[in-house]
Order: C-alpha cells, then sequence, then structure tokens
C-alpha cells in the first residue's frame, strides 16, 4: 500500500527530471559587445531592426538594472565577472594589468610566458592568473568533458576570460589571422587555418566606413567633426572613415588597429564564429555545448569617438545587423528553440570631458593626466618625508593603484604603511579624486557605500597597491587630449545589459538590481552543474521557467 502511495510522487519526480532535460538548451551562446551601455538599449531603438537587439528585448529576459559591482570597470575583469560570478578580489582580475612589486615589472591579466602563439609572433596567454572556475569549466566537469567550450573575440582577454581554465578552444586576432597559444593546444584546428587561408582579415583593406543611415538620422549625436575626437590610423575624424590605416597603398600594423577601430572588425569576428560553430559541430553533439563571442570593434570605436558620437549610434545600428545575421546563422545551424543566448557588456564608457564642459563650461568635468599626477604625488612625498638619494618615492602606477618603492622607504627610514597614509590623504585633497584608501584600510574595509564596496569588490592584497583611488564622475585618467575611457565606479561606466532569451527563459523584463556576475550562477542552476567556486553573483531565478 505504501508503495502505491509513493507511485503519484515518484511518477511527479521523474517528469520534473524529464520536463528539466528537456529545457536544457543545445548551445548556450553568450555574446559580449565591448563597451556597450546599457541605455544605448533604448537610445538607437528605433533604428534596430526585427532580428537582432529588438528579438532579444522582445523575446527575452531584459534585467534593465544590471550593474558591475566593482570599481575596475574594464575588459580583463568584466569578462572575468560574467562567467565566474565573481569579482576581482576573487577570482584575481582586479585590471587589465598590475604591478608585480616583486620582480618590479607590469603584468598583463592574460600573460603566460610559458605559453606561445600559433601561427603568429607575440606573447601566449591563458588563463594562468585567473584564480576561480567559470560556468564553462564546471559545465565540462558535469559532462565528463563531453560539452564544448569554444571561446572567440578580437582580443585575447576577452576570450580568455570568458572560457575558464579548461576549455575546449579559445581565439583571438592576432593582426591578419586568428590565432590561440599553447597553453590550449599545438596546432590551429583546421576550420580555424581554413579560416586564416581564406585571408578574411585582409579582405577589408581599403573599405570605407560609411553611415549606415540618413545623416539626419543622427541628430541626436553630437557634431560629426569635433576636435576633442581621435583620428588615428588613417580614420579621420568625420565620415567616411577609409579603414587603411596610415598607409593608403598596402597594409601595415596600423590597418589592423583601423580595421578594429570600425564595424568591419566585428563582421570579422561574426564570420569566425560561424566557422566556430560549423567547425566544432556545436549544439549538434547531443550535449549542451557554450560557445563565447566577444565583439571588441565597439570599444575601439568608443574610446576613440565617445558615446555620444555619429560613430558610436552607427556602429551600434551595425551591431544590431551582424546579430541579427548571426542569430539567423543559428537559427538555421542549430534552431533558435536549441539555443540559450545572453547578451551583455563588460563595462560602459565615459563621456568625453570636453564634450560635456562644451556644454556646460563650469562642470567639474577633465582629464587628470598621468605623468603630471605622478609627479605632483612623488612631490608631496618628497616635501613630507625628503627627496630620495637615488630612484622616486613611487615606482609605479597601474590602473589607479600607486606602488612605492621599498628601496626609497627603507633609505628613508619610513614605514611604507604611514608613507602610504600620507600619499592618500594628499590624493583625497584633489578636486579629481572620489575616494583614495591605503592597502591596509581596503583589506580590513567594511563597505559602508556603494563606492566603497565596489573598490573593495576590485582589491586583492596581492595586486593593488600601496593606495588604490577612484576619480569623480566625468573625470577620466588621460595620456592624450582626445577620446574617452572607462574604469571608474560610476553607473555610465557600470550599467550594462544583460538579457537572457531562449530555452528555459522566462521573457519579460525585471527593474531588480542585478548585476553581470550573476550571469555565470544562473547558467549554472538552468543547466543543473556546479556554481563557479567562490561565485558571488545570484541566480536570477525570475527568468527561469
Amino acid at each position: 500500500m505504501r508503495l502505491l502511495r509513493l507511485v503519484p510522487f515518484l511518477l511527479l519526480v521523474f517528469l520534473t527530471l524529464f520536463a528539466e532535460a528537456a529545457e536544457r538548451p543545445s548551445l548556450v551562446v553568450v555574446v559580449s559587445v565591448d563597451q556597450f551601455r546599457a541605455e544605448y538599449l533604448d537610445r538607437f531603438a528605433p533604428h534596430f531592426g526585427p532580428g537582432g537587439f529588438r528579438l532579444m528585448l522582445e523575446k527575452g529576459a531584459r534585467f534593465t538594472n544590471a550593474r558591475f559591482d566593482h570599481s575596475m570597470t574594464m575588459t580583463g575583469p568584466g569578462h572575468a565577472v560574467l562567467l565566474t560570478g565573481t569579482y576581482g578580489n576573487v577570482n584575481g582580475i582586479t585590471a587589465n594589468g598590475w604591478w608585480d612589486a616583486v620582480a618590479r615589472r607590469d603584468v598583463y591579466c592574460v600573460e603566460d610566458p610559458s605559453a606561445t602563439l600559433l601561427g603568429a609572433p607575440g606573447r601566449g596567454s591563458s588563463p594562468a592568473n585567473l584564480m576561480t572556475s567559470t560556468f564553462g569549466d564546471e559545465l565540462r566537469l558535469a559532462t565528463a568533458f563531453q560539452s564544448k567550450v569554444v571561446s572567440v573575440s578580437n582580443k585575447d582577454r576577452a576570450a580568455v576570460l570568458m572560457a575558464g581554465k579548461m576549455p575546449s578552444g579559445v581565439f583571438w586576432m592576432a593582426e591578419s589571422v586568428y590565432t590561440t597559444s599553447t597553453y590550449y593546444t599545438h596546432t590551429l584546428p583546421p576550420w580555424v587555418q581554413q579560416f586564416n587561408a581564406a585571408g578574411v582579415v585582409n579582405g577589408y583593406f581599403g573599405r570605407v566606413w560609411e553611415r549606415l543611415l540618413p545623416e539626419e538620422a543622427y541628430a541626436l549625436c553630437d557634431r560629426d567633426d569635433v576636435p576633442y575626437e581621435g583620428a588615428g590610423a588613417g580614420l579621420g575624424r568625420a565620415f567616411p572613415h577609409p579603414v587603411t590605416g596610415d598607409d593608403r597603398t598596402r597594409i601595415t600594423p596600423s590597418y589592423y588597429n583601423a580595421l578594429l577601430t570600425s564595424p568591419f572588425g566585428a563582421e570579422v569576428l561574426a564570420a569566425f564564429a560561424r566557422a566556430a560553430v560549423r567547425g566544432e559541430a556545436l549544439g549538434k553533439r547531443g550535449v549542451t555545448d557554450l560557445l563565447c563571442v566577444g565583439f571588441s570593434s565597439p570599444d575601439y570605436i568608443g574610446h576613440t569617438y565617445g558615446p555620444n558620437s555619429q560613430e558610436v549610434m552607427d556602429m551600434a545600428v551595425r551591431m544590431d545587423r551582424i546579430l541579427a545575421d548571426f542569430f539567423a546563422f543559428l537559427e538555421s545551424e542549430v534552431g533558435l528553440r536549441n539555443c540559450l543566448i545572453v547578451l551583455t557588456s563588460d563595462h560602459g564608457v565615459a563621456p568625453i570631458p570636453e564634450y560635456v564642459t562644451s556644454h556646460h563650461p563650469s562642470a567639474n568635468a577633465g582629464r587628470l593626466m598621468v605623468e603630471p599626477a605622478k609627479a605632483a604625488a612623488e612631490a608631496a612625498l618628497s616635501r613630507r618625508f625628503g627627496a630620495p638619494a637615488r630612484g622616486t618615492w613611487i615606482e609605479a602606477v597601474s590602473n589607479n593603484s600607486i606602488y612605492l618603492n621599498r628601496d626609497v622607504t627603507r633609505e628613508r627610514g619610513v614605514d611604507p604603511g604611514v608613507a602610504a597614509q600620507a600619499l592618500a590623504d594628499t590624493l583625497r585633497r584633489w578636486k579629481q579624486m572620489a575616494a583614495a584608501f591605503t592597502h591596509a584600510q581596503l583589506a580590513v574595509l567594511t563597505p559602508s557605500s556603494t563606492l566603497e564596496r565596489r573598490m573593495k569588490h576590485s582589491f586583492h592584497p596581492l595586486r593593488t597597491g600601496d593606495v588604490f583611488y577612484a576619480l569623480r564622475p566625468y573625470w577620466i585618467e588621460g595620456y592624450g587630449t582626445t577620446g574617452t575611457s572607462h574604469g571608474e565606479p560610476h553607473d555610465y561606466d557600470a550599467h550594462v545589459p544583460m538579457i537572457f532569451a531562449g530555452r528555459g527563459v522566462r521573457p519579460g523584463v525585471y527593474a531588480v538590481e542585478a548585476s553581470p556576475a550573476d550571469i555565470g550562477p544562473t547558467l549554472s542552476a538552468l543547466l543543473g552543474v556546479l556554481f563557479p567556486a567562490g561565485r558571488d553573483g545570484k541566480v536570477r531565478a525570475e527568468a527561469l521557467r
């Protein structure tokens, strides 16, 4: 009798498990559009077609308040967050690079001296500096490595940090070819070799970037030719932009910079992503695969022309068409009903300071020029503790971290903590500074504000300097007088799209506070695999069926 009573329960369990298995997608696709503010989806929406961003907005679960909760809003840290569900305080990717005080050299976030590139010159890259796992790693482990995890981007750090420690393949652009490093394999797959042999990257030489829409459609943007925009690699400040580099007659290294600073760089990556789907038979092997695609060209364009430029608007509209073509390809190859697609970004961008002051001259906005600022900080320490006989008080400045020279602190008989505190006190008095903390302060800080929490999430005891600072809104660090940047804890840098669409997703608009750190854990919950190690992000259960 007890067994008969258990039958309905067992049947319910069986049907639930069957339903969960049936909901699992054949292919998970994570699309990261580098330097893409959340507000672009609204500002440029009237010009989107039916199959790209609009498809995600209408069919997906959109989190309108998704913000990075760290202060170093950069490409490396942003992409590390997406599928680890952690911030730099846990995953170790605190910035695009940092100073190694022991080796006394700059460290790039995905550098690996033990790895070399395949089919291209240059340094090797790997996740050696990443201190935790990703959703892709846990997916591979859960399926006895039957699932494939493939990550592609124009930038190595985007591809490497989304993929994790144990992917099937990671590829990025190195001038005229797509490459990988010996960390992953010792031979490029045939489909990559075929793509490179076809000369796709060099095939754009001589193309001209024109506006996609009628000129009047760009009326909500800044003027097309303003002195605070960049004009490098032969592109010029105004449409049309020739994509040749500095030499119009032949391909030189500057051509590849011009290509990436145009929508054609995104077109090349989309073609390579399609080749990856076909070459690896992703989504067709009876197990869930993961494809990560990091489009880098919007970042190059945003740095050069700024978020209020006609170029950024045109890139967004063209990105919409590129995604529409890619989604149509997925429909034909895998079937969108079998896919789960995530759309997000690694960070936003600050407005060009001169754009702000051209409309409001008294606004507190500008550029903190790194070398003069470093010299002023050095002078302040010399006034307080005396000028060193040899060397300088400040050994390095790297991504808002200041590293003191231990030889000098020993020579002057000054405790490094005392010198760091004096420097932090000096920086706080500067009009450009929102906050400055010493290493010792951050190590024990219990955050009492959003700013403090975001700075704490970008602090790692082995990689952050003696003093760590954040700039006030509308200030950027600068080495030049044109273009703009990102890397601060403010919402124009932190607020990005986060949309889930497809298999297992409940469509809707969700205004809850969310973070891109939620992407990895949510995918883990949907697929029934372990969470990434040390995850901080939450499962967005409201978006799951």
